[in-house]
Order: structure tokens, then C-alpha cells, then sequence
């Protein structure tokens, strides 16, 4: 059996016998409980590596990046790898994984705004803000989505969806409420997403302002229906 702790029955199955006298069995003192999961260091250790694959996709493209450039800026063996992403292909998948989910963390957080309006213009911001933030990240995301195992794939086109349907919900609602004109909610969606996620080819922090390009996003859609 694995670990420190045996936790098997005693040798001796007789009673426990003191200097002087015999007395109750000694029960054997528990030790810690196991963890139900991968322990914080473990996942600490993950998004390291995670964070300096994302670096070496994007400069080299999946194809091209291998678990041993990973392993080179990390300073470890490629075997030590094994111990937290068992593949090269689940490691991409735990950079969308990233990816869709931190997206998906701040729409649902967004989607909870009540004012029609104000909901849609925070999730325009919030969309380009984020990959302002995590360029790397969304260029290795949208760069290389075609390298995505197929096993992976519903999974991350499922968080998607979900992420479509809150962009969707609040189209519907800003338009009922007149702040933009009536149109396809799932179309409209989509153009919204097409702009503040096209943002990750061309934005350049030393030249672009995010801020005043989710406005530019903003006025174009809000202005629109005047």
C-alpha cells in the first residue's frame, strides 16, 4: 500500500499488555485524511505549466511547440511533465479550458446586472477587456482551435454555448426594452462576439486603447437604434 500511513489490521490481534497490568486494546491513532482531489501545489504547479505552454504555442504555434520546450522553460525533465498533463493534446485542452471558462465566469457574474442596457454594455467591456488581459491566451485559443482532440471538443463547445446564450439574453432584452433595434438575437450575438473577439489579432498594448475600443463596440450598436 502506498504512502506513510499503514492502515492495515495490527499484527497482533492478541490484547495490548503493560508493564503491570493488561487493559483495553490501543486503538491505532487515525492518520490524515486523504484528499479528495489534486492538493493546491498540484494545481498551482499545473497552471505554471499551463502558463508557459501558452507562451510557447503562441510563439511557435501547436504544431510546432513540444512538451519538451515546455519542459526547457520550466527547467525539468519532460517526464515530470507526465505528472500534471498526461499529453501534449490535453495540455491545449486545459488552455481553452482556461480560455472559455474565465470568459464564461464574468458573463454569468455580468449577467446578473438587471438594467437591460447597462448588462449589455458591461459584457461588450468586459469581452474585450479580457482579452486585452490574456492575449496570449485567445491567441492560442482562436489560433489554434483546429489541433483541439475531438474528445475535448464538446466539452469546450458546450461552455460556449452557454456563453452565446447570455449574450443572447441580453440582446433580447436591451432590444425589448428599446435600447437597440429588433434584429435576430442569435445573429446580433454573433457580430458581437465576431467584433470584441477579433480584437486579440491586432491589439497592441503600447497602441490600443481597450477601453476606448469596447466604447467604439458600444456606440455602434447602442447608436444604431437612434
Amino acid at each position: 500500500m502506498s504512502g506513510s500511513m499503514y492502515s492495515g489490521p495490527s499484527a497482533y490481534d492478541g490484547p495490548v499488555m503493560n508493564d503491570a497490568t493488561s487493559g483495553p486494546e490501543v486503538k491505532r491513532r487515525p492518520g490524515r485524511p486523504r484528499h479528495e482531489g489534486p492538493s493546491e501545489a498540484y494545481l498551482a504547479r499545473q497552471v505554471e505549466i499551463v502558463d508557459v505552454a501558452i507562451e510557447v504555442f503562441r510563439e511557435r504555434g501547436y504544431d510546432s511547440g513540444t512538451l519538451d520546450d515546455v519542459a526547457t522553460v520550466l527547467d525539468v525533465s519532460r517526464a515530470s511533465l507526465y505528472h500534471y498533463v498526461p499529453s501534449k493534446a490535453h495540455l491545449l485542452y486545459l488552455i481553452f479550458d482556461r480560455a472559455i471558462s474565465t470568459a464564461l465566469a464574468r458573463m454569468e457574474e455580468l449577467s446578473a446586472a438587471e438594467d437591460p442596457a447597462e448588462r449589455l454594455r458591461s459584457l461588450i467591456v468586459q469581452q474585450v477587456l479580457m482579452i486585452s488581459e490574456n492575449q496570449g491566451l485567445f491567441l492560442v485559443f482562436f489560433g489554434d482551435r483546429p489541433a483541439l482532440d475531438e474528445k475535448y471538443e464538446s466539452e469546450i463547445l458546450a461552455k460556449e454555448r452557454r456563453l452565446l446564450r447570455y449574450l443572447i439574453e441580453a440582446i433580447e432584452a436591451a432590444a425589448a426594452a428599446g435600447h437597440i433595434p429588433r434584429t435576430d438575437p442569435r445573429l446580433a450575438a454573433q457580430a458581437v462576439l465576431g467584433m470584441t473577439s477579433w480584437f486579440h489579432k491586432w491589439y497592441r498594448a503600447n497602441r490600443d486603447d481597450p477601453a476606448g475600443y469596447a466604447q467604439v463596440c458600444i456606440d455602434l450598436i447602442f447608436r444604431s437604434s437612434g
